[in-house]
């Protein structure tokens, strides 16, 4: 009596199951892959059709984590940037816009990438950036749309996306930073410190303690850094990294870098 019951529900459960499957269209994931002639490195640098050809092309205004550096391993939250890079590239037709410089030095063109229909055409050095899949990396003279990217690194902030949420569960004192630096270099976290040395050497702001270094290039986006004195506690969130004197935290924005009583 009990295997007939036991069969019964078998039965039972297997056709509501076979029922649910045929009512219920499968679903499918926006196709993550670029169109044909479209080749994607990184979040920020993909190979595009440009003026009848193909031209590797580097996102304006715009930096994520490396997969491909000669010298570091792949960093936090790039592989990330890459597939959603790939999936903004798959959204509709692409059309490129250029700033004051077309190339870099390493012979890419630079350019604000959009995808999608007129009506509904996606900006894709941005939403990178609003995904906290990206920081701001403003050079002169290319800043035409620098207040939108700016703007979308303030939205990121504030809905603790990306780069934002791995950076507000690891937090370090500069001494801890240094002696962990081996584990941490290539990760997003918070920072506390309290400034020995601050300087401006060329147009790099430096605000140091100990073997650490907050890293800022002066710009309209970085200059109240400049009022930050010797003495004065810091927050600052940002991307770890080795160099040959000790390790730095660059920050693209004041929004990273902001006084503290802790």
């Amino acid at each position: 009596m009990r295997r007939i019951a036991l069969f019964l529900l078998l039965f039972a459960l297997f056709f509501v199951l076979f029922l649910f499957f045929r009512t219920v269209p499968f679903q499918r994931d926006e196709q993550p892959f670029p169109p044909p002639g479209v080749r994607v490195f990184d979040g920020d640098t993909a190979e595009l059709p440009s003026g009848g050809g193909v031209a590797r092309v580097r996102y304006l205004l715009v930096d994520t984590p490396e997969l491909h550096h000669p010298s570091r391993p792949a960093e936090e939250l790039g592989e990330e940037a890459r597939l959603l890079n790939s999936r903004l590239l798959a959204s509709g037709p692409l059309r490129l816009e250029y700033d004051s410089e077309r190339t870099d030095r390493y012979g890419r063109t630079l350019a604000y990438v959009f995808a999608g229909g007129e009506s509904s055409e996606l900006f894709l050095n941005e939403i990178l950036v609003r995904e906290g899949l990206a920081q701001p990396l403003i050079i002169p003279p290319n800043r035409r749309y620098a207040a939108r990217i700016l703007k979308a690194f303030e939205e990121a902030r504030a809905g603790q996306r990306g780069l934002w949420n791995r950076a507000e569960g690891r937090v370090f004192t500069s001494a801890q930073v240094w002696s962990e630096a081996p584990l941490l270099a290539g990760s997003f976290l918070t920072l506390f410190m309290t400034i020995e040395k601050a300087e401006l050497k060329g147009r790099r702001i430096l605000l140091r303690e100990g073997r650490v270094t907050v890293v800022a290039y002066k710009s309209p986006e970085t200059e109240s850094l400049l009022s930050l004195r010797e003495g004065d506690r810091i927050r600052a969130v940002g991307k770890l990294l080795l160099s040959y004197n000790g390790c730095e935290l660059p920050v693209a924005s004041e929004i990273q870098v902001s006084r503290s009583t802790e």
